[in-house]
């Protein structure tokens, strides 16, 4: 997309996740019983890829950043 010619039209989550699956994700939240869950599955599918995409790598990151070790205030006695 990025070295076509024409205006710059950014992908839909669902379109990736077409893409990924091999199946649209329409069929399965329509399927869902719960309306609530059903809408906040076509929201997340409406917005752009990279928006979700961004925000599940950074915490991806923030979970699985190297850390320091801690000091102990008391050391355990063998």
């Amino acid at each position: 997309m990025a070295l076509g010619t024409g205006a710059y039209a950014g992908l839909a989550t669902s379109e990736v996740w077409t893409l990924l699956v091999g199946r649209s994700p329409s069929a399965w939240l329509d399927a869902s019983s719960n309306q609530i869950i059903s809408a906040l599955g076509a929201l997340v599918m409406a917005m752009p890829a990279w928006i979700l995409f961004g925000v599940s790598g950074v915490i991806v990151l923030h979970v699985c950043r190297a850390r320091r070790q801690r000091r102990r205030r008391f050391a355990t006695v063998h």
